[in-house]
């Protein structure tokens, strides 16, 4: 498969959308007025798989989502951090997380951050004239009030600091986080902690501060909004409000999807609300809106919620395709772009953002530390070809890969990974309507007890068959003989390798291959083999020997945060008789 062939096109054009990005600068262009810049909004949406959209799979409906996207351009070969912390730091700091030093996502209790001495995007804008807000998850550091939000550029902010929790009562280790922050450098004399919000569905209070920024917005002031907004939808915990849920209560019979689309149903719903709001205000044309996943979709272990990345390989946590390649577009303000409804190939990635976005909206932009992103404004805008990057470094494997983390770059043909991609390194499924839990090993015959076999189409087909039967853990389908053999009580142990064979599990938690991962370097040619699915290291060791001494050469700069040991963290504190996330140094 390759890569101009992956998106599902027959768009729904009944819907008007918006969506506007933005970002810090480094522009040599002079700075205008700031009366007639264009506003910006700037999504992201947290653990979003590569075929979790309307525009992608025929499973999920996305019409608000899919107008924007039908209004702008598709980033088709657009890369991120393969989890979350990194990937919000790279799209703040234009820095790879080697240079700005948050190599993998931060835990509640730990004292570091993204480093003060990076500028962010919030501060290039408010420094061009822009009003800067905040929504949402910021999951880059809090262990200081320095570190949030409101002293990081913006002005206000409302949302959780840390990197996850329950969606209605707003707890994660114990403690609640939810906060207002309503000021520039708000801090603990001003920063309110949201008991008040406790039981609101967070996709909906997000969704509803954007829309009332937007509906207070004072166009006369001559002041140009950027809004970053950054949902919690649709990162674990597998959690909606049951009406959402119910849309698919009679098309994905897996529940855990069903749960899955029931949350991305809220968050169309919301983007929505927020086009609507921007429409009433005669903000719409005016509005350049950016739309970006964190990293890829969680397809094992515990964050695994119902994602897919179809026809990728992998998933968060590594550097497959899977893992690291973000759905992402962007819909411009009126006249901006000279084609619209269509793609873009340059190779890109989230470091991009702040040098694309600079330009965009022509601010002459400054940053403290050299940035590593370049512009890709010209090529987006003018629906060009020009390659403006030729390599990028995708970075660290984290978390699943057991201690053998691994280090991938590319360049416009090769993706080179020294040592491991780490995991998951397993294919998601094909099929449409099967639910999300149907993962794929290919060239393997999974073993355990026969419980029956039979005929089937397609491999989709057979997990189906396994999905709705009894006691069914693993199966295995022959491409060659169309046979669906179903197994329980699965031993990893005795698998055979066979080339005509592809097997796979109902859960994903429990994937039975993942202990058998390859501790290799790893070549793929993904400007042609977009699922990874033939490693080409023997075939071409030039290649791997010229993108070994590359890696080599970037990996001299490479910087990792650590704790700060002057501030090691002791307990929460309370407030009102609960117990609060909040800055402890």
């Amino acid at each position: 498969l390759q890569e101009q062939q992956t998106s599902k096109m027959g768009y729904d054009r009944r819907w008007m959308g918006l969506v506007f990005g933005i970002v810090a600068c480094l522009s040599t262009v002079q700075a205008v007025d700031a009366s007639s810049k264009p506003n910006i909004v700037f999504i992201v949406i947290d653990d979003l798989g590569y075929n979790d959209l309307g525009f992608m799979t025929d499973q999920i409906n996305t019409p608000n989502i899919n107008a924007l996207r039908n209004n702008g351009t598709r980033l088709t070969r657009y890369y991120l951090q393969d989890v979350c912390s990194p990937s919000r730091a790279s799209i703040q700091t234009g820095r790879y997380a080697m240079h700005h030093g948050v190599v993998d996502w931060i835990p509640p209790t730990s004292s570091y951050g993204m480093m003060l001495n990076d500028t962010t995007m919030a501060d290039a804008m408010r420094a061009n004239g822009y009003d800067t807000r905040a929504i949402g998850k910021w999951h880059m550091g809090f262990y200081k009030w320095d570190y949030t939000p409101t002293f990081r550029g913006f002005n206000s902010f409302l949302g959780f600091y840390s990197g996850g929790e329950d969606y209605f009562s707003h707890v994660n280790d114990g403690a609640f986080d939810m906060h207002r922050d309503n000021s520039s450098q708000c801090g603990a004399n001003c920063s309110q902690v949201a008991f008040d919000l406790a039981g609101q569905y967070s996709t909906t209070v997000f969704t509803e501060e954007a829309v009332s920024i937007i509906n207070k917005y004072d166009q006369s002031s001559g002041t140009p909004l950027f809004m970053y907004l950054a949902y919690q939808a649709v990162h674990a915990p597998a959690e909606a409000p049951q009406r959402y849920i119910d849309l698919y209560k009679d098309t994905i019979p897996d529940s855990r999807r069903r749960t899955f689309a029931g949350m991305i149903a809220c968050l169309d719903e919301g983007i929505g609300n927020i086009t609507e709001a921007l429409a009433k205000k005669n903000m719409l044309d005016n509005t350049l809106i950016v739309f970006t996943a964190d990293n890829g979709g969680p397809i094992l272990g515990g964050d695994a919620i119902g994602s897919r990345n179809y026809p990728l390989r992998g998933g968060k946590h590594s550097t497959f395709e899977g893992g690291v390649r973000g759905t992402s577009f962007v819909r411009p303000a009126k006249g901006m772009f000279s084609v619209l409804n269509t793609e873009y190939s340059g190779l890109m990635h989230a470091v991009d953002w702040l040098p694309t976005l600079c330009d965009a909206v022509n601010l002459n932009c400054t940053t403290t530390n050299k940035i590593d992103g370049v512009s890709h404004w010209k090529g987006l805008a003018h629906n060009s070809s020009d390659v403006v990057r030729d390599t990028l470094v995708i970075g660290n494997s984290t978390d699943l890969c057991s201690g053998h983390c691994g280090f991938s770059v590319r360049n416009l043909t090769f993706k080179y990974t020294r040592n491991s991609g780490g995991a998951p390194f397993f294919w998601s499924s094909e099929a449409p309507t099967l639910g999300g839990s149907c993962n794929l090993v290919y060239n393997t015959t999974v073993s355990g007890t026969m419980l029956s076999s039979s005929y089937v189409s397609n491999v989709g087909r057979c997990c189906e068959v396994c999905y709705n039967t009894t006691h069914c853990s693993g199966y295995a389908f022959s491409g060659g003989s169309s046979l669906c053999q179903l197994y329980s009580d699965l031993d990893s142990a005795t698998d055979t390798q066979d080339p005509t064979t592809i097997s796979g599990t109902i859960d994903s938690k429990a994937f039975p291959w993942f202990s058998s991962a390859t501790q290799q370097d790893m070549l793929f040619r993904v400007d042609e083999d977009l699922s990874e699915q033939h490693e080409l290291s023997a075939r071409y060791p030039d290649v791997v020997h010229d993108l070994s001494q590359w890696m080599d050469e970037q990996l001299e700069t490479y910087f990792e945060a650590h704790n700060d040991p002057a501030c090691p963290f002791k307990q929460w504190p309370e407030q009102s008789g609960e117990k609060v996330m909040l800055p402890w140094c």
